[in-house]
């Protein structure tokens, strides 16, 4: 079962190991995936992509987050309406597990295994814990997949 928790663009803050950091990514179409204990939080980044001025920071932190993905620690949302959505959801399930899809269009579709909690000012981080794989397959597959789009895909 699949929720919307928010359609519009809401800015996110990344952190990355060694130190690095990003603010000027926008995500969009915050979608909840329920499957049993298993929760699944889908976060649209291609937007970033698709703007004019390829030396815009909003740009620069889309690639860079598409080369350094494996590198990601946490990720911050500081929109409390996907906070509030996504603890109600939370709450439903018993023992739920948390995981983060990022989709880069093109750039890949990376998905993380998270722990998420509210910051004090509002808002939600999600720390990874693992990276994941195959974000296009079965929920309990754990391997990384990064699209080649130079090749068709088979059909369903």
């Amino acid at each position: 079962m699949k929720h919307s928790l928010r359609k519009t663009a809401s800015h996110l803050h990344l952190a990355y190991k060694y130190g690095e950091s990003s603010d000027s990514l926008a995500g969009r179409h915050f979608m909840l995936e329920e499957n049993g204990r298993e929760l699944t939080l889908c976060i649209d980044l291609s937007p970033n992509f698709h703007i004019r001025n390829k030396s815009a920071a909003s740009y620069l932190n889309a690639v860079t987050l598409a080369h350094e993905h494996h590198k990601l620690k946490f990720l911050q949302c500081s929109d409390n309406l996907v906070r509030a959505r996504l603890i109600k959801a939370w709450e439903r399930v018993d023992q739920p597990h948390l995981r983060l899809l990022l989709d880069l269009g093109l750039h890949g579709r990376y998905m993380y295994s998270v722990l998420p909690h509210s910051l004090f000012m509002g808002g939600i981080q999600f720390d990874v814990l693992d990276v994941l794989e195959d974000a296009d397959e079965a929920p309990s597959r754990s391997r990384l997949i990064r699209h080649d789009h130079s090749s068709p895909r088979p059909h369903a």
